[in-house]
């Protein structure tokens, strides 16, 4: 039996949905801290954040009743303009220490698309932050996304989670060396000059690639990303003239739409004489029509593609994940007597007040039988 609110989470991820549902239930991060402080402000929770990434969506809140669960798949779907159905086959739902278990190993990256990838805990971080300026966070939630970080700072530390090709963009590298082998002789084209875009450069530069051009709505921000490393950066205006001289495509950019369709491909091609085009789609909602894939000549992957390839060499990884899941266990007891205490505190202060009141009365009366 509960002693009061409790913790409720929501969430779709790479496990539960495709790509193409993921990309549907995507925010934003003006719209996910808008969210948090909606389900506050309406009353439904006490407490929110939303975490929203390139392979999961997901809701925890602080809640009192059955229907806690319920409410939050119907907001996060409304949202997004869907409906609880659409949604609902895709979502976990997790209560309790299964919620506080699984917020801690996200943070340390332990349900990630690639187990130790560093970029989450800066991910889950952020949405914290998010929801903290937003004011929809309070004693509860700040005390368990403390330990989140705590404890993936420390499983980083003493565990071989976090080492080693951990990226979702370090893979995709990897999958075009597999194709070309030697990258310093491919023209490799990047679409995109964000921080999972940043990323993927570094990588390209440490693979030896070295006819890199990097191609992004904001110029300066493409020239930027570029030039960091002896690159050209270019604007997407010429997109079809870009992809016709490209080997390898990987495409990392925000857009609610797709910027290079099967009829824009197609042009490619012929123009490319169908010389074969390898194209990687890390977007979240992706920018590269899945129809491309019908095309001779054209290679497309996108994250479920990379997912596939990451699950199949996870074996290596087992035993250091094992420490750290053990560690996470240790947390979750540390976490769950923290809230045990901290419901029974209110029903303590009660029960002194109530002895206090008895006390007083006791004393009054005896005073009043003595004689005078």
């Amino acid at each position: 039996m509960t002693l009061g609110p409790d913790i409720h989470l929501v969430g779709l991820s790479h496990r539960t949905a495709p790509v193409a549902v993921r990309e549907l239930f995507a925010f934003d991060e003006e719209q996910a801290a808008h969210l948090a402080k909606d389900l506050v402000r309406d009353g439904h929770v006490s407490e929110s954040v939303v975490l929203s990434t390139c392979n999961r969506t997901e809701v925890c809140a602080v809640a009192s009743g059955q229907g806690a669960l319920a409410m939050l798949v119907s907001a996060m779907a409304q949202a997004r303009g869907k409906s609880p159905a659409e949604l609902s086959p895709h979502l976990y739902m997790l209560y309790g220490m299964d919620a506080v278990r699984h917020v801690f190993r996200v943070a340390c990256a332990l349900d990630s698309v690639v187990v130790g990838e560093p970029q989450v805990l800066g991910q889950v971080k952020r949405a914290f932050s998010l929801a903290s300026s937003a004011g929809a966070t309070g004693p509860i939630l700040v005390r368990l996304y403390e330990r989140a970080f705590k404890v993936a700072k420390e499983v980083r530390a003493s565990t071989g989670v976090g080492t080693g090709q951990v990226s979702v963009g370090s893979v995709a590298v990897d999958l075009a060396r597999r194709v070309f082998g030697d990258l310093s002789r491919s023209a490799v084209l990047l679409l995109g000059a964000g921080k999972m875009a940043e990323a993927i450069a570094r990588t390209l530069a440490a693979a030896g690639a070295r006819r890199v051009l990097v191609a992004n709505r904001t110029l300066a921000r493409a020239v930027q990303v570029a030039e960091s490393h002896g690159w050209q950066g270019t604007s997407l205006e010429n997109l079809e003239g870009l992809l016709c001289d490209a080997d390898v495509v990987i495409a990392s950019l925000a857009s609610p739409k797709f910027v290079v369709d099967k009829a824009a491909m197609k042009r490619v091609l012929a123009r490319r004489r169908y010389r074969p085009c390898f194209l990687i789609d890390v977007s979240v909602p992706r920018v590269l029509d899945p129809e491309v894939l019908r095309l001779e000549g054209a290679f497309l992957y996108d994250l479920d593609d990379l997912d596939r390839m990451i699950r199949s060499g996870l074996d290596r990884r087992l035993q250091d994940v094992q420490k750290a899941e053990e560690m996470v266990a240790r947390e979750v007891t540390n976490f769950e007597r923290f809230l045990r205490t901290k419901s029974v505190q209110p029903l303590v202060a009660a029960m002194g007040r109530k002895a206090n009141e008895l006390r007083d009365r006791e004393l009054a009366r005896a005073l009043a039988e003595l004689p005078g």
